[in-house]
Formats: structure tokens, C-alpha cells, sequence
């Protein structure tokens, strides 16, 4: 019988995600190291909300969008970065480095948007060939199979060929890699942790059966990594992992207060669009009764009450 699958707490799923984004880094070359992650989420000055893949610092204070596109690259997906670039470059008055993955050939490496008469955006885009993948999958199975150590390249390899691949071969290269993984020899064991919390989302991502995500995550015996990764939480990205939860926290606090504002602004504006109306309302009957009481509607005084009612 399956054991029923154990929870994998919140501190250790903030870990996998940021191993990731810290390996996906270092395994596309670029600038820099990652520093700190960004809140994801836009709200644009007309109030239009989105949400941005990928964002960070790194160590040398450069803003890094890091997209990643399934389809291809269309006018409307331009737009789109060049509203991001933007954003970001007044939100946190940094320079930007626009980087999309891309699941789909772009055929260029890099490209200059014409976002308006005087402002180019430029982008620098990532592909995968699956026949390369094939080939760096092959070869993760053929050095582990006879026992030889990966380098720290392959090592990443084995934690992304999985997330580029193909969707369709996806899960079947996710449980094979996993299958083989505690025979790999990563003499990095930071870096091993981190190819193991990665396939540990990949799992997650791609396997929604309980019962084969706990015999998945036994392969990997992820009740020992989870133990290693809490020691290395606070020690290797405490600080990180802290000050998200601060912007998180802050952010929630601010959108909790606008909510307020806006609420009480809309309450305030409905009184005192209710008290013109009584009053104009006061101010009607007092001018029907004054007309009211005149002999005859065609004098001065008559025609000027006349004239007033209709303005009212």
C-alpha cells in the first residue's frame, strides 16, 4: 500500500521556487548573480493589473525580466514587454534587462522593439532545440549508468531538460531522471539539493495523482532533503526569503488600505451627492411655492423663477 503523501511545508516550497529561479539564472548565463526576487504583480497607472513572470535583482543592482513564452511572438507579446520594461524602470528607477524564454524557435537571438517614435526596447530571447535536449537528456543517463560524474553543467541540465522538453515527454523524462537520481555523482552537494527541490516541482507540476507524487518524491527521498533544505533556509537565503515575505505582507497591507480609502471615499461622495439632492430638492419646492403665490407668471419675478426651476 501507498503511503499517503506527506505535506511539503511552505518554507520548503518557497526554497524549490527560489533554487529554481536561482539556477534558471546561472543555467541561461545571465548578467550578474540574483539577489533579491520582486513582486510579480503590475498595476499600471490606468489601473490595469498583470503579472510578470519572472523578477529580480541581481547583485550588481540590475532589474532582470526573465519571460517565458509558450506561443509565438506576436505584436501583442511585444507590447506587452515593452510596457513591463517600462514599468519597472520607473517603479524601481534601475535599468532593465528584458530576457523571454521561448518554448516555440523565435529565430533570433535578439530583437529591438519600436515601442514608440523614440523608445526601443530591446530583447534578448532563449531557446531550447529539442533535439538538444534529447541529446543533454542521453547523456545525464549515459554518465550516471556508468557511474561518472556530472559536471556542474549537466547537473543543471538534469534539473531543466525536464522543464523544457516537449510537454508531451515531459513526465515520462521527469520520472526517468528522478528514477536515477541518487546514483548521479554531483560532488556540489548544494548543488544536488537543488536539482532534487527542483525535480521536486517538476513533479508537482506535472504529476497531479497523490499517490504517484509520493512514490515520485521517494525516489528522490525528499523527506531527507526537506530536513537539509530547512538548515539551509536561513543560512543561504533567510534574508531573501524574510524580506519577500515582508513585500507580501506589505503589499497586502497597502491593497487592504486603498480597498478602505477607495470605500470610503465612494461612501463619502454618495452623502454628498445625496445631501445636494435633498437640498436642490428643498430649493425646488421653495421656488414652485413662490411661483405659486404670484398673480402673474409673465412678470419679471415670475419669468426669473421660471428660468430658475428650469436650470435646477
Amino acid at each position: 500500500m501507498v503511503e499517503k503523501i506527506y505535506h511539503i511545508n511552505d518554507r520548503t516550497m518557497k526554497y524549490i521556487s527560489l533554487a529554481q529561479s536561482i539556477r534558471q539564472h546561472q543555467y541561461l548565463g545571465l548578467p550578474g548573480e540574483l539577489k533579491i526576487r520582486m513582486p510579480q504583480e503590475i498595476t499600471f497607472p490606468n489601473l490595469e493589473v498583470a503579472r510578470a513572470d519572472e523578477i529580480y535583482v541581481n547583485d550588481e543592482g540590475l532589474i532582470i525580466n526573465l519571460e517565458e513564452e509558450s506561443g509565438d511572438i506576436t505584436p501583442t507579446t511585444l507590447d506587452k514587454f515593452g510596457k513591463y520594461v517600462i514599468f519597472f524602470s520607473y517603479r524601481y528607477l534601475s535599468q532593465v534587462y528584458l530576457a523571454v524564454l521561448c518554448h516555440k524557435d523565435p529565430k533570433k537571438e535578439f530583437e529591438y522593439y519600436e515601442y514608440s517614435s523614440s523608445l526601443y526596447i530591446k530583447i534578448h530571447y532563449f531557446y531550447f532545440p529539442q533535439e538538444e535536449l534529447w541529446e543533454k537528456y542521453e547523456n545525464i543517463i549515459c554518465k550516471v549508468k556508468h557511474k561518472k560524474k556530472l559536471t556542474g553543467r549537466e547537473a543543471l541540465d538534469m534539473a531543466f531538460v525536464p522543464k523544457f522538453i516537449s510537454k508531451k515527454y515531459a513526465p515520462e523524462v521527469t520520472e526517468k531522471l528522478i528514477r536515477i537520481f541518487n546514483d548521479a555523482k554531483i560532488e556540489d552537494e548544494l548543488l544536488k539539493l537543488d536539482v532534487g527541490a527542483i525535480l521536486t516541482g517538476m513533479v508537482l507540476k506535472y504529476f497531479k495523482s497523490n499517490e504517484k507524487q509520493s512514490r515520485l518524491l521517494g525516489m528522490i527521498n525528499m523527506r531527507h532533503f526537506e530536513s537539509e533544505i530547512q538548515k539551509l533556509v536561513y543560512d543561504e537565503y533567510g534574508e531573501e526569503l524574510d524580506k519577500k515575505d515582508e513585500t507580501i505582507e506589505k503589499q497586502s497591507k497597502e491593497l487592504e488600505n486603498q480597498s478602505k480609502q477607495i470605500k470610503s471615499q465612494t461612501k463619502e461622495l454618495e452623502n454628498q451627492q445625496i445631501n445636494q439632492l435633498n437640498k436642490n430638492e428643498q430649493e425646488y419646492k421653495k421656488k414652485l411655492k413662490q411661483l405659486n403665490e404670484l398673480d402673474d407668471l409673465n412678470s419679471p419675478e415670475g419669468k426669473k423663477i421660471i428660468s430658475t426651476l428650469i436650470m435646477m
